[in-house]
């Protein structure tokens, strides 16, 4: 399970593994979402993304990635691995790729048997080589989509041969066909279907 740790008890954390669930702790190691409160220790430039409600944050900055690091050491400590989310903002961003690939590698040693996952970044998944286990394709397929768009999708996934795959899609979007179609192609690829986008439920279609 990917959950924000944040929102948990100890004791609810407790309870879930009672039941055989693998805690994974989200984190994103290049935004703040304004939740979170305040970025008092942040200096340096960052990029405001109104969309979400997030300010963009950079691993080049020290100070950033002393917090980051504090952040997935307490994380850490209550669940059984780290969901890394927003990779993709690596493509403007490419001063964190080596500061981020090193501070997994060592969070490896100090966590051996911690589960690391990242969502999306495919373009610079070789850069973080040995630092995740495997790789969450969030929207695998959207009726929305183009041939092209479908293409790409099928290309990334031929790449990611040899990685743990979790494809995550969003029932109020998802294409069932070519959902199937890829499984069935792609048959070592864990599936999910959420009902929606918000993720606050849990859908009775998971694989």
């Amino acid at each position: 399970m990917i959950l924000e740790s944040e929102g948990w008890s100890d004791e609810q954390l407790r309870a879930l593994r009672s039941e055989g669930a693998k805690i994974i702790g989200y984190i994103s190691p290049l935004a703040w979402a304004d939740w979170k409160g305040p970025v008092k220790w942040w200096w340096g430039p960052k990029e405001r993304d109104e969309a979400w409600n997030a300010w963009w944050l950079s691993l080049g900055s020290p100070g950033w990635r002393y917090q980051f690091k504090k952040m997935c050491t307490g994380v850490l400590s209550r669940t059984d691995g780290l969901f890394l989310d927003n990779l993709d903002r690596l493509e403007q961003d490419r001063a964190s790729l080596k500061p981020l690939r090193n501070l997994l590698l060592g969070l490896r040693k100090a966590w051996p048997q911690a589960y690391f996952v990242g969502n999306r970044g495919f373009a610079h998944l070789a850069g973080l080589k040995g630092g995740l286990d495997g790789v969450l394709f969030e929207n695998l397929t959207d009726q929305a989509f183009s041939p092209n768009d479908r293409a790409w999708v099928r290309e990334k996934l031929l790449g990611l041969q040899g990685t743990a795959v979790f494809a995550l899609d969003y029932q109020t979007r998802c294409d069932p066909e070519e959902a199937l179609r890829l499984r069935q192609r792609f048959p070592a690829m864990h599936y999910y279907l959420a009902p929606d986008e918000t993720l606050q439920g849990i859908s009775a279609l998971t694989e």
